[in-house]
Order: C-alpha cells, then sequence, then structure tokens
C-alpha cells in the first residue's frame, strides 16, 4: 500500500449534530453479527423478545416488529424504546 499523500483524495465531511453519539460495542456487534436493525438490537441487547417490548410499552408485538423494520423511527417511538432500553433516542438513530 502506498502511503505517500500526493495520492490522497479529500473525502468531504459534513458534521453531524449525532456525531457525539455513541453506541456500546454490544449492540454494534449484535448489529453486525446477526444483521439487524438498531432498534432490534437494542432489544436483543437488553434481551427482551418483540413481545415482551410490545406487552410494556402496551403494543402488539407486530407493531414492534414494524419499528425495527423501519429506516427511521419516529421521534416518539424512539422516545418510548429509549426509556424502556435505558439509553437516549439519539443512541437509536440508525
Amino acid at each position: 500500500m502506498n502511503c505517500n499523500p500526493i495520492n490522497w483524495e479529500d473525502v468531504p465531511y459534513t458534521p453531524s449534530k449525532y456525531d457525539d453519539v455513541t453506541v456500546p460495542n454490544g449492540v454494534v456487534s449484535i448489529i453486525v453479527d446477526q444483521d439487524v436493525s438498531i432498534l432490534a438490537a437494542w432489544r436483543i441487547y437488553r434481551g427482551l423478545s418483540q413481545y415482551e417490548v410490545a406487552e410494556k410499552l402496551n403494543t402488539a408485538q407486530s407493531t414492534v416488529s414494524q419499528w425495527e423494520a423501519s429506516d427511521r423511527p419516529q421521534k416518539r417511538t424512539r422516545e418510548k424504546l429509549a426509556a424502556l432500553y435505558n439509553c437516549t433516542p439519539e443512541q437509536l438513530i440508525p
């Protein structure tokens, strides 16, 4: 590999308000190893089934499944899940 700076290319970077948000390594490992969404990874990390999450949030298991399949869950959904998973809503953003 040639590490000569002449061969480097500038890559544009746009800062995000989420740059300083961290996610536990265990959650990231679940995402990678099991190929699941960040919401599903947090649920698994906390040792819960979709059914248990649904019961705790007074909703249907199919709703939890839909949340986990969503690319960008709604703010209120993230807030409910964050309270249950003991994390911040920002940690639930993919």
